[in-house]
Order: structure tokens, then sequence, then C-alpha cells
């Protein structure tokens, strides 16, 4: 095996990202998900290579990213301190039993916080030198990773080739992506590592950027546009919802067009 080295694993909901970095004999894993055997899947490979899991990095607080943790109760578990008040005040924990019970799963157990960083700092975990930043726009707890010894540029839930753009705040969505595709051109890593959907190549992960980018810039003005026309609020969200997202994702996952929608129309209202 060599010094330094990595794997994916992809759950059956979403394809949802889990990672296996490895180094010196241990492991560490980002967002280990989903299920009960899918999680399990991942400890064994890295007992199978000779590099227990010994970190557990998660880039937000979203259900579908946290619901693992409990599958590492010896592991230090790492998170910026945004994510960590959700676990610690039960958000969290309440958002990943609502899942299991809507999408009849059974998960690891409760999640836990070990290690709270501020985003932006440099952060040793074992062998592991772990560069953050803050990565807001689909949450505003979002953590970006970068692990430059195995050249790997983790981003949460952005630049996904399987979903469009999940804004909690399009304005800080926008900016996010400004600042990832000025990374990409400046500094680029050797792989993107989304949280749902395959690895992506640099060139990859910029044209999806961009095109994110696009998206949300012409949401933007097409609701600004029906706003300063005096158009209702309803006519407003049928214009905006006329803005095509730029790819398609899983079928039950399509309302979030209309969330974007409407918290774009609620952004600009709250300025005008």
């Amino acid at each position: 095996m060599p010094a330094a080295a990595w794997e994916r694993f992809e759950a059956s909901l979403w394809s949802t990202t889990s990672l296996l970095v490895l180094a010196d004999g241990e492991s560490l894993v980002v967002d280990p998900a989903i299920t009960l055997h899918e999680v399990a899947r991942i400890d064994r490979r890295g007992l199978q290579l000779g590099t227990p899991v010994r970190h557990v990095l998660i880039t937000h607080g979203d259900w579908d990213h946290v619901c693992g943790i409990g599958a590492f109760p010896d592991a230090t578990v790492a998170m910026g301190e945004e994510t960590a008040e959700l676990l610690t005040s039960g958000a969290a924990e309440k958002s990943i039993e609502r899942a299991a019970d809507q999408y009849e799963v059974v998960l690891s157990g409760s999640p836990r916080v070990d290690l709270a960083f501020s985003r932006g700092s440099a952060i040793a975990l074992g062998p592991f030198l772990v560069e953050t930043f803050p990565l807001t726009g689909h949450t505003a707890d979002g953590s970006g990773y970068r692990i430059r010894e195995q050249g790997l540029l983790i981003v949460g839930d952005h630049l996904s080739p399987v979903e469009f753009p999940f804004a909690s705040s399009p304005a800080a969505y926008r900016t996010m992506l400004a600042g990832l595709i000025e990374m990409l051109r400046e500094d680029p890593p050797d792989a993107v590592i989304p949280g749902h959907g395959p690895p992506l190549e640099v060139k990859e992960a910029l044209g999806i950027a961009e095109a994110d980018l696009g998206y949300l810039r012409e949401l933007h003005k097409a609701v600004l546009d029906a706003v300063d026309g005096g158009c209702s609020r309803e006519e407003v969200r049928t214009g905006g919802l006329a803005v095509d997202p730029p790819r398609p994702c899983a079928p039950d996952l399509e309302e979030m067009r209309g969330f974007n929608v409407d918290r774009q129309i609620d952004e600009i209202l709250a300025t005008a």
C-alpha cells in the first residue's frame, strides 16, 4: 500500500459519498454514511488494509452526513464549531430519527462531537494535516477540507454532478462558488470529492461550479426583476421556477427547486 491513499464509498441513497483516507497505519473517514451496513463496510475496509479508523471528519450537520458517527466509538470525531452546535443541541439527532423512519433504514446510533474547530484553521488528526475553510450556502455550518498530502479537496454538498445546488442562502452560495472557482484555477487539487456523486477532476469540478454559479445568478436576476416589476409573490415564484437548474436530481429532492426560489425571494425582500 502506498504511504498515502484514499477510497470512496457510495451509499444507496442519493449517491452519498463517504471517504476513507489512509496514512501511516491508520485512517480518517469523512461523512460516514448512511445505513448501519454501509458504514460497517467502511470500518471493515480500514481493518482489511491495516489502517483502522481513528478519526471521523464531518462536513456539515445534515442527517445523511452525521448518521454514521456512532459506528466509530473509538475514533476522534471532528467538525466545525457551527456543526458541533447542531449536534450538541440535539437537532441533528432528531433529524436522524425522522429520516430513519421516513426511509425505513437502520442507522448506527447517536452522533457526537469530540473536537470542534474554528473554520479557517488547520488541524492535525493523527498523521493527517487538514486545512479547513467555511463552505456556506447549502447550509450555514458547512466546512470544506484540503488534505494536501493526498491531493484532496473535499467540498461537502457542493459541486455535485448528480444534484443541482440546494441553497439555504443563494447569496452565500454564489460567493462560495466564486471562491471555489478561484481555488480550482489558482491552487488546484488532484481530486475534488463532492458529498453526492463520484470524484471529479479539476476540469469537471470547474464546469460544475461555473454552471451552478450561472444558475444562481440567473435565478437572482429573475426574482429581482419580478420584484422590481411589482409582481405578487406567487408571480415572482413562477418566474423563479422558470429558471432551469443545471442538472436533474433524485425525484424525491425535486422540491428543492422551489426551496431555492423561496430562499431567493426571502433574501431579496429582506433587503428591499
